[in-house]
């Protein structure tokens, strides 16, 4: 009798241990799933943010800032330019729109090499993108490819696809450290939008 107890309170104590287990690798499966689901939704995100439009606020922003650095008040006084309201509210705008994405590092690297790059021409178009697929790297968990079109429609209303690639690193949960993408160049979206203008 004495070892049928053992063998039932054994039996319960693994039960319990398994139930444990089970629960814990639950958990940090889910764990790690929100941190790729977050990384993915900051690289979604940012290409949305870029590839629909244009930003018209930053169209109008940028220009009073432009008409601020060429004015009597601060041509020849870029520091001065620097603090001016027009300046500090490009900046202010482009940091809410995308610094909560991006590593500080990355951040500054972005608004220096590609934010609002599609949004500055100054005629009639509108972006938008679809079939956004961001796939994590088996071998390099911070490396996320990704694939997206951008549909074009010139001021005409006529339209054209342009298929873009690229890869992201997020170092950390939901924060891009660098992204690329590229879309062909001589024949891509960027190509369109010059002549165009």
């Amino acid at each position: 009798m004495y070892y049928k107890s053992k063998k039932i309170a054994f039996g319960i104590l693994f039960l319990i241990f398994a139930s444990l287990l089970i629960v814990g690798c639950s958990a940090d499966g889910a764990e790690a799933e929100k941190t790729v689901d977050k990384s993915e939704q900051a690289i979604r995100t940012v290409i949305e943010k870029e590839f629909n439009g244009p930003d018209e606020k930053y169209k109008e922003l940028w220009n009073a800032s432009m008409e601020a650095q060429i004015s009597d008040e601060y041509s020849d006084d870029y520091e001065a330019y620097l603090e001016s309201p027009e300046y500090q509210a490009l900046m202010s705008y482009t940091e809410e729109t995308y610094a909560p994405y991006f590593t500080e590092n990355g951040y500054d690297t972005f608004i220096n090499t590609a934010a609002f790059m599609y949004s500055g021409f100054d005629y009639d178009y509108e972006l938008s993108t679809s079939t956004i697929e961001v796939v994590q790297s088996e071998n390099e968990k911070t490396l996320y490819n990704f694939t997206f079109q951008v549909e074009y429609k010139d001021e005409n209303g006529e339209s054209s696809q342009f298929d873009f690639q690229g890869n992201a690193i997020a170092p950390e949960e939901g924060k891009i450290g660098k992204i690329e993408y590229l879309d062909g160049y001589e024949d891509g979206l960027l190509e369109e939008l010059r002549n165009n203008e």
